[in-house]
């Protein structure tokens, strides 16, 4: 398999890992992000639901890190709990593909 083209990852995220004490921050660039929107009808009640796929490439996107369920992403100026990571892979690992949903976050 061959990398993601370089014209396709123009985006950078920050990924917010927990800690004890709050969050740490790491900011992840080269990787293509799309934000979609969808009004979803649950009971009859419509809701909007806000989610990003994020393509981190292995050998494009930089740093290398490791992505978890639970972790979040700020992405311009919006917050994100992943909730999906699924790894590609052939003999290594070739792309991994984010899917998060959009949170709420109170001011600290």
């Amino acid at each position: 398999m061959n990398p993601i083209p370089n014209a396709l990852l123009g985006d950078e995220i920050t990924l917010l890992k927990p800690t004890e004490s709050g969050w740490t921050d790491t900011r992840i660039s080269n990787v293509r992000a799309e934000k979609v929107s969808a009004i979803e009808d649950n009971y009859n009640i419509p809701q909007e639901k806000t989610e990003l796929f994020v393509w981190y490439d292995c050998v494009n996107s930089y740093p290398n890190t490791d992505f978890e369920a639970g972790m979040r992403i700020k992405f311009r100026g919006e917050v994100f709990e992943i909730v999906k990571v699924r790894e590609y892979k052939a003999n290594t690992p070739h792309h991994i593909k984010i899917t998060a949903d959009k949170i709420k976050v109170e001011e600290e």
